[in-house]
């Protein structure tokens, strides 16, 4: 069994399916494992998504955990198949894992719901908000510096 180095977005979540399902069975990771002739480390490894499992495998684990839901182990089983090998793997190893995660579930996603954070211009900020933007900034401003510039946002309006 081929080790990945590290787990998509997509592989941890089947692992966090897998062990909720073992966990609500009243099964210890040792117990799943013998289940599929497996030891506890290759059943850790599994349900950390550092290590596939085969849909045969998948189905067998569901019927033991008395999983009756074949829609959510028809999806759990496409989860654990999926070979699709996308746009974004050129730049595995240039980008972090999370810019190739977001654009895989983009993909395979139904529908998107996206949040725009709304900025509020600095002549009609209050004090408070004014003081929350200026404590979000990287380097961090000391105590002094940060209400100098607050003092003087309020001064502007």
């Amino acid at each position: 069994m081929v080790l990945r180095r590290e787990a998509t977005a997509r592989q941890l979540r089947l692992g966090i399916e897998l062990r909720r399902m073992r966990e609500a069975a009243g099964l210890t990771a040792v117990e799943a494992a013998a289940l599929l002739g497996a030891n506890r480390v290759q059943m850790s490894q599994i349900e950390a998504g550092l290590a596939g499992v085969s849909e045969q495998r998948l189905r067998r684990l569901a019927c033991h955990y008395a999983c009756t839901d074949e829609e959510f182990v028809d999806a759990l089983v496409a989860m654990a198949t999926d070979r699709t090998r996308g746009w974004w793997e050129e730049y595995r190893q240039l980008l972090p894992t999370s810019f190739l995660d977001l654009a895989e579930l983009e993909h395979h996603a139904t529908f998107l719901r996206e949040v725009s954070i709304v900025y509020v211009p600095g002549l009609l900020q209050t004090e408070e908000y004014a003081r929350a933007v200026f404590s979000a900034r990287i380097p961090e401003l000391t105590s002094e510096e940060l209400e100098l510039r607050v003092r003087h946002r309020m001064r502007r309006q």
